[in-house]
């Protein structure tokens, strides 16, 4: 098996991420504790074209999946797995267009799974986590441009600019790695590109997948206000400390490839290990401008105050480390321990599983509030307890991401609004008929019973001629995965139509 693996990269990457999708599902019983995932999915539910913080290609995504799939645990950590494996599928085209060996680009896959952006941090299915799929086939659709005969080369370039437009459409910050791509054919061995039809191909393909988006933010300015907030200004000592952390989270993330890399690829004394990995690939300049370049342009950025560095943007930032560390590796010592750490997976993968096991059984016996969080048993509460007394459905639940858990556990369609009804922002579509349908006013999960919340939503109901009844619901997680008595409060102000 692990023979065939070693020439045949894609089925050890669908096989490694469905391993890495079982892990998740034993290790965490829960979506994402910071409630990156269910922001998704509300902002899923209409075809929006943006939102308060990031543009909506993620969004997007999430809805063409939930079309199919069932609005679950499971499956929107299957979503999860899908990316990574699009992700290493990329990095994996990515290689075999920078003509590595497949033994290279294998041992960069297999190293690159074992990076924490990879194995522990992407789960968390946010704006960061989609960029490690989106930037490595820009990557590769910007290598075959510029490497590739005239036809295929302008094919190549209009690949580019549909996917360098959906990595921006995906965040932002995707221009740290469209930039330095730029620079790199302004030099002097690339200039002739400019010559050809691709890079005016490219640029008019790009425009046409983002000019939509930004005529939109031209008319909506407040869907800029959180992108606006990530500007620095809080002084000098807070962005030296930030951008030292960006630099230690760029290596901390990466730390179990990196000494794996120092030992398997290359012989010689630490400095001389360390230096061969890390030298300038003279033979594939592009390479080192896709590993080094959205890292130098992010502390650019960093350093003439045009951003305070977020250490979770150093996540993407790496999909072309272990390429680049490959491609530098001793060929001997590749040949000779290259096949013995792929096979090495037949322990890693029931590894991953039993550290997935402990890890829970870890958080349970700790009695972790994120491992015992009852969300599904919450939402299915308090919609019950609705149908219990009324007739009328629910249509919507207000607002932010405890609306949006409640409307995404509902059995029953309920739309999750990111405000009250009256009160939406202007990029969000009005709720024309909202007086004469029932809501949920879901308050803080932090301040559960929180009489200021219950008298605010009851005095918003009143003063909009509605009814309105408060329910306070304590729920408990039981069962093997649960040895712990922990319980949770949530409270819901209902309202209706007098």
């Amino acid at each position: 098996m692990f023979k065939t693996l070693s020439s045949r990269p894609t089925p050890f990457v669908l096989i490694h991420y469905l391993v890495w999708w079982a892990m998740v599902l034993i290790a965490k019983p829960s979506l994402d504790w910071y409630g990156d995932m269910v922001e998704v999915y509300a902002w899923s539910q209409r075809w929006l074209a943006d939102w308060s913080k990031h543009p909506q290609f993620l969004p997007w995504m999430a809805k063409i999946w939930l079309l199919a799939a069932p609005k679950s645990v499971a499956s929107f950590y299957l979503l999860s797995a899908v990316n990574l494996a699009v992700a290493m599928l990329g990095i994996l085209a990515l290689g075999r267009a920078l003509r590595l060996s497949d033994m290279q680009v294998l041992v960069a896959l297999a190293l690159g799974a074992l990076a924490f952006p990879y194995l522990t941090l992407a789960d968390e299915l946010n704006m960061n986590a989609i960029c490690l799929s989106t930037w490595p086939w820009t990557a590769w659709a910007f290598v075959k441009a510029t490497s590739e005969k005239d036809g295929r080369r302008l094919l190549h370039a209009a690949l580019f600019g549909l996917f360098a437009g959906l990595s921006m459409l995906s965040k932002y910050y995707s221009i740290v790695l469209i930039l330095p791509l730029f620079a790199f054919t302004l030099l002097p061995s690339q200039r002739w590109l400019w010559r050809t039809v691709a890079p005016w191909a490219a640029i008019v393909v790009f425009l046409a997948v983002t000019t939509p988006h930004l005529l939109w933010l031209l008319g909506h300015r407040d869907a800029l206000a959180y992108a606006s907030e990530q500007g620095a200004g809080d002084g000098l000592g807070n962005a030296v400390y930030y951008i030292a952390k960006f630099v230690i989270a760029s290596l901390f993330y990466w730390p179990i490839p990196l000494v794996l890399a120092g030992l398997l690829l290359v012989p010689g004394s630490f400095a001389s290990r360390c230096a061969q990995l890390s030298r300038w690939p003279k033979d594939r300049p592009v390479l080192g401008v896709l590993t080094l370049g959205p890292w130098l342009v992010t502390l650019f950025f960093a350093v003439v105050g045009l951003a305070e560095l977020s250490t979770p943007w150093a996540i993407p930032i790496g999909f072309a480390f272990m390429l680049y560390i490959t491609a530098n590796a001793e060929p001997a010592r590749l040949e000779e321990n290259g096949p013995k750490f792929i096979a090495a997976f037949r322990f890693i993968w029931p590894l991953m599983l039993v550290g997935g096991l402990v890890a829970g059984a870890i958080d349970g016996y700790k009695a972790n509030a994120n491992y015992y969080k009852p969300d599904q048993e919450q939402a299915l509460a308090a919609v019950e307890h609705w149908q219990a007394c009324h007739d009328m459905p629910l249509a919507w639940a207000a607002s932010g991401n405890r609306a949006a858990t409640i409307s995404f556990f509902s059995p029953a369609p309920i739309e999750a609004l990111p405000a009250l009804p009256d009160a939406l922002p202007s990029y969000y579509p009005p709720r024309e008929n909202w007086k004469a349908e029932a809501g949920m006013i879901a308050c803080p999960s932090h301040a559960p019973g929180d009489g200021e919340c219950v008298q605010a939503a009851q005095a918003w109901a009143t003063a909009n001629g509605l009814q309105s009844e408060d329910a306070t619901f304590t729920i408990r997680r039981s069962g093997l995965r649960f040895p712990r008595d922990v319980p949770f409060e949530t409270t819901i102000v209902y309202v209706w139509p007098k």
